[in-house]
């Protein structure tokens, strides 16, 4: 029966995998613009979507605290006029915590919990409803422009600071953003160039690059390409019920062992880009050779859109020129 036995039922050695127990860095870019999620709350008919997420967001960033001692967390908003480090807080606002202490002594979260939790989620909690104030004050003012690359290059810089001053720990990182809604095709356009930079330098300190993107119909094709490029996970969710079974699930799953663990699939990537001028899906066009801009068409003042570069005028005019196609000689008929 051993001879005839078939050998794809034969007991094998198991495969062992070796991961190493190095602590962890991660860092949390979520959108917090009040338009997208206006708009996403008046699409699902309910009200405080913010809320859920961050109470989602609290839980996720306890559990990565629980993995291994040493492990840190960072988090930056991406609001309507700027950014905002949530949590480590600045200088200037961790002076202005110090000062509320001690006028007041009550605790948002309870003094029984865990200290380095309690730290986190309190810092967390306190800033956010500063930045909910502060957006509502300025309600008037607000000119809605999407800050998400720029709190993307923030997240970059601050996680190749700590991968510096760690560098004896041999520190992994990771970032994950968090947007909402559908964004606009024209500031998608503006999006691409710092987002390609984000990218080039994701990349280069070898940091995954994470997205949930929360409602909206149409998926984000440049954060498809960041999570593509930078072997992270792009996770597509209809709504924040139950969203963090979808982050411990997702999002708990650790760069080394990405390589050996089926990720959730993000379906097809659409790896064309927008014309800078026209905001129509470009197949073949022109590229500036330094800022990466793409175009569909030739500028009619010769410079670059994004950067104000000057192009060549002999580049401009071989381009310009259509091509020419040989005329062919009528044969004619001998009699």
């Amino acid at each position: 029966m051993d001879a005839i036995a078939d050998p794809t039922f034969q007991q094998t050695k198991a495969r062992t995998v070796l991961t190493e127990e190095s602590p962890s860095l991660l860092t949390v870019v979520i959108d917090t613009s009040p338009k997208s999620w206006t708009r996403f709350d008046e699409e699902t008919g309910e009200k405080d979507n913010i809320l859920n997420v961050l109470q989602a967001l609290v839980v996720f960033l306890n559990a990565h605290l629980s993995f291994n001692t040493s492990n840190q967390v960072s988090v930056i908003a991406a609001h309507s006029q700027g950014i905002k480090y949530l949590y480590p807080r600045s200088n200037e606002n961790k002076k202005k915590s110090d000062n509320d202490s001690n006028t007041n002594d009550q605790s948002i979260i309870s003094t029984g919990m865990y200290r380095r939790f309690r730290n986190v989620d309190e810092t967390l909690i306190e800033e956010t409803i500063t930045l909910f104030n502060e957006e509502r004050e300025r309600m008037d003012k607000i000119t809605q422009k999407s800050t998400l690359p720029g709190a993307m290059s923030a997240a970059l810089a601050y996680t190749n600071r700590l991968l510096k001053e760690y560098e004896t720990l041999s520190l992994k990182s990771r970032i994950m953003v968090m947007t909402c809604g559908n964004t606009d095709q024209k500031e998608e356009i503006f999006q691409y160039i710092p987002i390609m930079n984000c990218i080039f330098s994701a990349t280069k300190i070898k940091c995954p690059i994470d997205v949930v993107k929360i409602g909206g119909a149409k998926e984000s094709t440049f954060l498809q390409q960041t999570t593509d490029a930078t072997n992270g996970v792009y996770l597509h969710v209809e709504s924040t019920k139950g969203l963090i079974q979808y982050l411990s699930t997702a999002m708990f799953i650790d760069p080394s062992l990405r390589q050996i663990i089926v990720k959730p699939n993000q379906g097809s990537v659409d790896f064309r880009t927008s014309c800078y001028l026209t905001g129509k899906v470009v197949a073949v066009g022109f590229i500036c050779s330094v800022c990466l801009c793409v175009l569909s068409l030739i500028p009619p003042d010769n410079k670059c859109p994004a950067c104000d570069s000057e192009f060549d005028e002999r580049v401009i005019a071989k381009l310009k020129k259509r091509p020419v196609v040989p005329r062919l000689k009528k044969r004619v008929q001998k009699p």
